[in-house]
């Protein structure tokens, strides 16, 4: 009986926490590739961080389905929240298979979950906070949600640092999300701004 209560609890799971799940175990096997770490290592110390990100998809998941319009604030900012977080530990995880072969990443990759998922929330709840002042921004949220998914994957394809002019070299990670996030403030003041002028234009 109970064991056919977990199965469909897994059957019932939304596409959200079966992505996370399904990359958490390849991370997993990718990391304990080739080395004397047993796999039960890495696993038991992330495993508490999914089974969260899991509980938080199946509270959030339901709100990217239904139109903006039947949202309050503090709903589109959970949604928003939560798709950007998702998008940072997918993206975290990825990344993960592409370092099957780096000796670096193996020692350190638990704290690497572990730090790219709260730089991650931290990224996610200054960005919906922003966004909450574009209407109907489900879309621009979803497009954002896939450069940072393709951008951290791919994360060991771009150079370490960056050379940003008065700044210096800064790490490219650092600096590609800063420079997102500019662009999102400067869409969202641009955003509210030809709201105002309508709304003030007889």
């Amino acid at each position: 009986m109970d064991a056919s209560k977990g199965n469909n609890h897994l059957k019932s799971l939304n596409k959200y926490s079966w992505f996370i799940l399904v990359m958490f175990i390849f991370a997993v096997f990718a990391m304990s590739y080739q080395t004397t770490n047993t796999f039960f290592d890495g696993f038991i110390q992330t495993l508490p961080l999914i089974i969260v990100f899991v509980f938080w998809s199946e509270k959030s998941a339901r709100l990217i389905k239904q139109a903006e319009s039947n949202l309050k604030r503090a709903e589109l900012f959970n949604r928003d929240t939560f798709i950007l977080s998702f998008s940072f530990l997918l993206g975290c995880l990825i990344s993960l298979l592409f370092a099957y072969d780096n000796s670096d990443v193996k020692g350190w990759w638990v704290l690497i979950i572990y730090f790219i998922t709260l730089y991650g929330l931290i990224f996610s709840l200054i960005f919906s906070g922003i966004a909450l002042q574009i209407k109907n921004h489900k879309t621009y949220t979803l497009v954002f949600s896939l450069l940072i998914i393709v951008f951290v994957s791919m994360g060991k394809f771009f150079p370490r640092y960056t050379f940003i002019p008065l700044l210096g070299y800064i790490d490219t990670f650092y600096a590609v999300t800063c420079v997102l996030l500019i662009i999102h403030c400067l869409f969202a003041f641009n955003c509210k701004i030809i709201r105002t002028i309508k709304r003030n234009t007889p």
